[in-house]
């Protein structure tokens, strides 16, 4: 994996953090969780974005990292990751499930040439094929936004906020 690979998957999830997912001070202060939420990180070499409808598209994330990375924020940090097909399987699982409430991503499409493309998303359905390492994941744009990016991509970083499954 590449410096500047490793340090425009950073450099999103500070932005991504930064547009509104981090919590208040309140919210923070008064939450009685023990249990810390963690962003996760994909990476692929290459992935495509095809629309099913007007408002869903199919991201698909070709020769996946085995790995999912996870960190949490503030005051844990903890640093870990988990079995990619594991992080799948726990995206139903819980009263926190994805399922119930799916989580916002950021995709970030690394362009050596040109300028990095980003693009917000809310994920549902994940599906992960062992046989061709693939990971394929129902999208929608978020409100005020659209999926501006090309159909087909390089190296590319997937960000998924608070997934909230332990981490053993």
């Amino acid at each position: 994996m590449s410096y500047s690979f490793v340090l425009a998957a950073i450099t999103s999830v500070l932005m991504f953090s930064s547009a509104g997912l981090v919590y208040s001070q309140e919210e923070n202060a008064t939450s009685t969780s023990s249990d810390p939420a963690y962003l996760a990180i994909q990476h692929a070499p290459s992935g495509s974005i095809n629309e099913i409808n007007s408002t869903t598209y199919m991201l698909e994330l070709n020769d996946i990292s085995d790995k999912t990375t996870l960190f949490s924020e503030r005051p844990n940090r903890i640093f870990t990751s988990m079995n990619t097909p594991d992080f799948v399987d726990n995206w139903r699982t819980g009263p926190d499930s994805f399922t119930i409430d799916p989580p916002n991503a950021a995709l970030i499409v690394i362009d050596d040439v040109e300028e990095d493309d980003m693009v917000v998303v809310e994920l549902l359905n994940p599906a992960y094929d062992t046989s061709t390492n693939t990971l394929r994941y129902e999208a929608t744009a978020l409100k005020g936004t659209s999926i501006d990016i090309p159909s087909e991509f390089g190296q590319a970083a997937l960000v998924i906020d608070a997934f909230p499954t332990a981490v053993n």
